[in-house]
């Protein structure tokens, strides 16, 4: 892919974390067979082939008016739009131009029958210009009026992307789509150039960067697709789903604390639906065991929910250290000592991120004293980011001062 693409709005400038949830994507082949549908391109090709053994007058760059008159014509086209089309042909390469003549590339064959890699290259340039340049080309906005439309389309695709499967509605992306524009302008400014988002919208159906159900936008997994390139490159770390078929159980935890709860659902849903329930209970349990307290709990979460768990899962669970605290949760153990107590008050706080639920202000003396101290000496990996986390964040001040100490004493 080209190096001088378009990145997307920075996301440690907008406050997001250096890693965005994990998409599911088809392989390269398959993208670029959606690639070669594309009937946005079928029109810029047409603008080259239009070309072919035709005698045309060129000034500056451009056709004469004469021969922008007959290509208009016969293309159906007009105005704003064959000018469009005719920047994104010579930006393809689909045109050779010099000062005098207009004819097909050579290079025009690449488009769509080159090889995969080329044909997403060019599609990718196409989705560039789409974003970037062809807001200049809308007939419908006023632009005369002073205001600077390059936010347009990074800001939809920036919005869509982070909304991923959910989609956004024509009135939130003209909405998100004015609040970026509003950052560097006049609101009435704004206002009065006009929505750029309806057209761009079309471009974008028209390329097969977004489908529209209704009155809901989603990006396409070739939109997707590139977005994701973008922000690989800038750093940013962004898994990519296998197939439902190939997860493995670690796969699908791992990919549970960057989901929706509807996708999280789906994944899980269709990821049980490939196998019997006792093997599912024991790859679960399996990959838990070299998780992380977030994974831990959910996959106890879908054991339970799915009613997955059976004695003979739990009693062999009782053997996993990890796991002991809720195997004896599951098969209703009575007595669970204060070491158990205080790994599963680990893995909660580790896993939500909640310090004032854990220890209510005003808990007795005698219960933090003993919990922090069970907590501080745990083989729990955690477990000194978590007594750090209730040092600096409860509300109680003598909480914090015995969590603080308790962690000196966990990282000693």
């Amino acid at each position: 892919m080209d190096d001088e693409f378009m990145l997307p709005p920075d996301p440690g400038e907008l406050g997001l974390p250096d890693e965005l949830p994990p998409i599911r994507l088809p392989d390269l082949a398959v993208l670029a067979s959606q690639a070669r549908t594309s009937t946005f391109l079928a029109r810029v090709r047409r603008v080259a082939t239009w070309l072919d053994g035709r005698e045309v007058v060129v000034e500056d760059g451009d056709l004469s008016t004469a021969d922008i008159a007959a290509a208009e014509k016969a293309l159906g086209v007009s105005g704003s739009e064959f000018d469009m089309l005719w920047d994104l042909a010579n930006d393809l390469d689909f045109i050779e131009l010099t000062d005098d003549e207009a004819r097909p590339a050579d290079g025009l064959d690449e488009w769509p029958d080159g090889g995969d890699e080329d044909v997403l290259a060019l599609w990718d340039a196409a989705f560039e210009f789409v974003l970037t340049e062809s807001v200049w080309f809308d007939g419908n906005l006023d632009l005369d009026i002073d205001v600077n439309l390059g936010p347009v389309g990074p800001a939809m695709t920036f919005g869509l992307f982070l909304a991923d499967g959910e989609g956004l509605s024509r009135n939130e992306l003209s909405e998100l789509v004015q609040g970026a524009l509003s950052e560097e302008a006049d609101e009435d400014l704004v206002k009065a150039v006009g929505d750029p988002v309806p057209a761009l919208l079309e471009h974008l159906r028209e390329l097969g960067a977004v489908e529209i159900t209704t009155d809901t936008v989603r990006l396409t997994p070739l939109a997707l697709w590139c977005m994701r390139e973008r922000y690989v490159a800038m750093g940013v770390d962004i898994g990519v789903l296998p197939p439902v078929e190939q997860m493995t159980a670690a796969d699908l935890l791992g990919a549970g604390a960057f989901l929706s709860e509807q996708q999280s659902a789906d994944e899980s849903r269709a990821w049980l639906a490939l196998r019997a329930p006792e093997q599912a209970a024991q790859e679960l349990v399996s990959a838990a065991a070299h998780s992380n307290a977030f994974e831990r709990m959910f996959a106890v979460h879908l054991i339970r929910s799915n009613e997955l768990g059976t004695e003979s899962l739990w009693r062999s669970a009782m053997n996993v250290p990890e796991l002991r605290p809720y195997a004896k949760t599951e098969l209703g153990v009575e007595e669970v000592d204060l070491t158990d107590a205080a790994w599963l008050l680990t893995d909660l706080v580790a896993a939500s991120g909640e310090v004032e639920n854990a220890f209510p202000p005003g808990a007795p003396d005698e219960f933090v004293r003993d919990m922090f101290d069970a907590m501080w000496r745990l083989p729990h990996p955690e477990v000194w980011e978590v007594l750090t986390m209730i040092g600096e964040e409860h509300p109680d001040k003598k909480i914090a001062k015995a969590a603080r100490k308790a962690a000196f004493k966990a990282r000693s």
